[in-house]
């Protein structure tokens, strides 16, 4: 691999700065925001489509720890700014595949890092 190949590919923004980017621009179809999981309500798993890219970006937070990654959609057609009953199946496969995959490289660190409840003054 030629050296350029690599520089390239450390210059480039990071899934969530490509996320953050989107949702600022208000150019992203959010299918699940903030969807609890049943074990850790506090831990909260998202999932963007990117019509521009045919990408769907994964979220999971806790609040503190934040961890984003993406997944190229299953299907090239309809497009994703068309589908009208919003995420597909084989789209929403592949998000919760990769859900999955990052809740077991991610986990320690998403339960763990809890930020503590603010409590109330005495």
């Amino acid at each position: 691999m030629s050296r350029g190949k690599i520089d390239a590919k450390e210059n480039e923004p990071t899934a969530a700065a490509r996320l953050s980017e989107l949702l600022r621009s208000e150019n992203a179809i959010p299918y699940h925001v903030d969807f609890p999981d049943k074990e850790f309500s506090h831990i909260k798993l998202s999932i963007y489509g990117a019509p521009e890219t045919n990408e769907l970006f994964v979220k999971l937070t806790n609040g503190t720890a934040t961890f984003v990654e993406t997944v190229k959609s299953g299907l090239l057609y309809p497009a994703m700014a068309d589908r009208i009953f919003g995420m597909d199946v084989l789209d929403s496969q592949l998000a919760f595949n990769l859900a999955d995959a990052m809740w077991e490289k991610h986990k320690s660190v998403l339960v763990l890092s809890r930020t503590p409840p603010i409590s109330e003054p005495q």
